[in-house]
């Protein structure tokens, strides 16, 4: 019926030139990886010998393996080189079932996938270190391989390192030779997993042990970084745990490590047994429990167990099983993301887990005003591309509606099965759909067609009258999604009537584009809410009169509390303020308390003002207090909030990302007067300088020429790299000086990933016509996909932006062409008639 429907592609995601990829198919298997690798770190080089052991699936007269930038010193058969393809030819050739070994010896400086860190300690980077990041397809770069998710290998690496140093790779490790000034330490795993999992780090690194359920834990972190691994990771047996219970499927391997390094370049990556993390997730009790004793379950200011959780569940999904290709990522992402959340189902209650999954809708849809896509496509350009908020947020959210649709049971069931299935293998999104059929024992063809195959999600436009002479409420819901999204879905939408005294739940059946549904009701209702339990996908356009908002604030469910809030925020009545700053000050969930507060913000005027700044001296919550100071910014030029946000940001009592918010809103005030007082902050630092961070995003909102040299300054290479990014963050605000356009193009060349990656982001913020041949460079040569992506995409935007202005200067000249015309015509009829 929709057969060329365009939510089949979705919306400015894909570029004119993309061609439909799909999965690798290798006529051979590998029966096992051996890698002797050398790290000479202080040159930011390696040499390394690979062994294969592989079995053709047919005849073979040559293998290729991916190896990008090498210098090839030999190999066991004659070979041909380019540059990016190693290949190497069998003379005679090879016959199906023959076990074969080749042989690689070479080395390299890779440019990315092995990245050398140095000590500076002005900058943070305690302890010398080597670490690798191979997902997408960058493991090609540090280790000849078939680098393609679509094959599986066990493997083991032996890593010689200079002594005092540790090497850290996946499986067991089975030996450490001592080689007078080196040490080599060698690490075996004897599983399959796919090539972009291998990994290492190697560095001055402290080490913790301990044992969860028989699983061997292991925690490393660089030598004298702050932070407290028993706090970082503290949750990481609990989730093993938890992840093993609701799957089904125990933690597949012997061991589980976690190390923390320098300069990550992600949050985290889930390599087999061996999770590589940022350090910046490294912390205290102080950073998580400001105000209160350590645990403070339910009012963290800081943790890192959302970022454990995520990496511990790629080891079910995306190490045990593993997508087949790049266009199915979801697969392993997706489950990540939504594990993570039910993490926080299972650790913290319904209301953190459903405000997650809140949190998960506006990161999606921040991304679908920008663009649109499938879930699943196979429609793009590089794998980084498909590491975006479709495939995590939105694919969590789908997950999250499908277990709600087939119920828990049938949810894990068909978890376990899937699992089993494909374990130490690979699967594609119909493996997953068949295993859930099997077991709901329904199709679910139509589920997967309208929410993983098509672009976009539902629209619900709903309102409701009450019909006193036939006791009954006339409910109006109707799909108003854009053309980019599936036509009509079908869904089991519940719908929560309260009224004086009591409630009730009733389950919609929505499969039309309009429903008018009559639904008999005792008496008229306070009010309704919308799926009160979040239970599926879709965005609710749903206006309240003030009374009915009101009154659903009271209601027992965060989504229902939510609901009214954003209803709220849309009436600036003295009424709507006293309910609001009711629920910042009584709610007893802290999600709702911010949401609040984020509305009194939008509202402005007097009377949110006072409400605001009476409950900062009774609100505790950091994260609430966060929110509350944020609103609070919105106050431009009012000196009694800047004085109360000042005493704030200089409180050292106080929480960091407490005073981090203050030092913004001052600078959003835009008094002059206070550039003095965000220079000093700057010194304060903070955990993982985020002090110092406020005080630049403030100079740079402030916007003074003495804030402009500020600025400039914290962004060269001395800097902390997160206070360098955000610096060029900052920059953005300065746009109308050439100074700071010439700066923005100079970083783009740099070579932290970080801020490079702000000066992309910062020109898609400000749009600067001088910036897009940077955009040009980037999107064709930045060694970072993500970086590429999104460097086309903003460079599009800008060009966008420029034709509409030249396209409305000429409707504009039509306009006044045709006024003109008018004019003369009119002057022609006054002459007719005067004569």
């Amino acid at each position: 019926m929709f057969v060329n429907g365009k939510y089949l592609i979705g919306r400015d995601f894909a570029f004119p030139d993309y061609k439909p990829r799909f999965p690798e198919s290798y006529p051979y298997m590998v029966r096992r990886l051996i890698a002797q690798l050398e790290i000479f770190i202080s040159e930011g080089r390696l040499r390394g010998r690979v062994i294969y052991e592989i079995i053709p699936r047919r005849r073979l007269s040559y293998i290729e393996l991916n190896a990008e930038e090498m210098n090839i010193l030999s190999t066991s058969h004659q070979r041909d080189y380019d540059g990016s393809i190693l290949r190497l030819y069998f003379n005679p050739p090879i016959e199906a079932s023959q076990n074969t070994i080749i042989e690689v010896t070479y080395e390299t400086k890779p440019r990315k996938g092995a990245y050398f860190i140095k000590p500076d300690k002005e900058k943070g980077d305690t302890a010398q270190m080597v670490w690798t990041q191979g997902e997408s397809e960058d493991n090609r770069y540090w280790l000849p391989l078939p680098d393609n998710p679509n094959i599986k290998f066990p493997t083991e690496l032996e890593i010689t390192v200079p002594k005092g140093m540790m090497a850290v790779s996946n499986g067991v490790l089975v030996s450490v030779k001592d080689l007078n000034d080196k040490t080599a330490w060698r690490w075996v795993f004897d599983y399959p997993h796919s090539p972009y999992l291998i990994a290492f780090a190697a560095g001055e690194f402290e080490k913790l042990e301990s044992d969860c359920n028989g699983v061997k834990l292991e925690y490393y972190w660089p030598k004298g970084r702050y932070g407290d691994p028993q706090v970082t990771f503290a949750a990481t047996c609990d989730a093993i745990k938890f992840f093993s219970e609701y799957t089904g499927v125990k933690y597949p391997y012997p061991v589980y490590k976690q190390v923390a390094v320098h300069e990550f370049i992600y949050g985290g990556m889930e390599n087999t047994t061996v999770t590589i993390l940022t350090d910046t997730t490294l912390h205290t009790k102080r950073e998580e429990c400001p105000y209160d004793e350590w645990p403070c379950r339910g009012r963290e200011d800081f943790s890192s167990d959302g970022l454990v959780a995520h990496e511990l569940a790629h080891q079910w999904f995306g190490d045990l099983v593993t997508t087949r290709d790049w266009g199915n990522i979801w697969l392993n992402e997706a489950f990540a993301t939504y594990f993570d959340a039910l993490y926080t189902l299972h650790s913290r209650g319904f209301d953190e887990f459903v405000y997650r999954l809140y949190g998960n809708l506006r990161a999606y849809l921040d991304e679908y005003r920008r663009y649109s896509r499938p879930i699943v496509t196979n429609l793009y350009s590089i794998p980084e591309e498909m590491f975006d908020r479709h495939t995590y947020e939105k694919g969590s959210l789908v997950l999250h509606t499908l277990r709600n649709i087939i119920g828990e049971e049938n949810f894990r069931k068909g978890i376990e099965a899937y699992l089993n299935r494909h374990r130490f293998s690979n699967a594609d999104t119909e493996d997953l759909r068949k295993a859930m059929e099997e077991a709901y024992g329904e199709d679910l063809t139509w589920f997967f067609k309208q929410y993983v195959y098509s672009a976009g999600h539902p629209v619900l436009k709903v309102s409701w009258s009450w019909l006193p002479d036939e006791s009954a409420i006339r409910l109006s819901v109707s799909q108003a999604q854009g053309d980019d999204s599936y036509p009509v879905y079908k869904i089991p939408l519940e719908v929560k009537i309260v009224y004086e005294g009591n409630s009730e739940v009733r389950l919609l059946n929505i499969e039309e584009k309009e429903h008018v549904l009559h639904l008999n009701a005792p008496s008229k209702p306070k009010y309704i809410c919308i799926d009160p339990k979040f239970k599926i996908l879709k965005v609710t356009q749903f206006d309240k009169p003030l009374e009915e908002a009101i009154s659903e604030l009271s209601d027992e469910d965060v989504m229902c509390r939510i609901e009214a809030i954003n209803a709220l925020a849309k009436n600036a009545s003295p009424r709507a303020v006293e309910a609001l700053a009711s629920i910042i000050e009584k709610d007893p969930f802290w999600g709702v308390a911010v949401e609040a507060a984020n509305a009194l913000g939008r509202i402005g005027g007097e009377a949110a003002k006072s409400e605001l700044l009476r409950l900062l001296k009774r609100v505790t919550h950091p994260r609430v207090r966060r929110s509350i100071i944020d609103a609070l910014g919105n106050f431009k030029g009012d000196a009694e909030v800047a004085k109360v946000l000042l005493t704030i940001a200089n409180d050292g009592k106080e929480s960091d990302y407490v005073r981090y918010a203050a030092l913004v809103s001052l600078g959003r005030l835009r008094i002059r007067d206070l550039e003095g007082e965000l220079i000093k902050a700057l010194d304060y630092g903070g955990f993982n300088y985020v002090i110092t961070q406020g005080a630049l995003r403030g100079l740079g909102e402030l916007g003074t020429d003495n804030a402009f040299k500020v600025v400039l300054n914290y962004t060269e290479p001395s800097k902390p790299t997160l206070v360098r990014a955000t610096a060029v963050m900052a920059l953005g605000r300065f746009i109308d000086r050439r100074e700071a356009v010439d700066r923005l193009i100079e970083l783009a060349r740099d070579g932290q990933f970080r801020v490079r990656f702000a000066v992309v982001a910062t020109a898609d913020e400000v749009k600067h016509p001088a910036l897009l041949p940077t955009l040009d460079e980037l999107a064709s040569r930045d060694p970072d996909g993500r970086i590429r992506r999104l460097a086309r995409e903003v460079a599009k935007r800008i060009r966008d932006q420029l034709e509409r202005g030249v396209e409305y200067q000429r409707l504009r000249e039509e306009i006044e062409q045709i006024r003109e015309e008018h004019r003369r015509i009119m002057e022609e009829i006054g002459k007719l008639e005067r004569r």
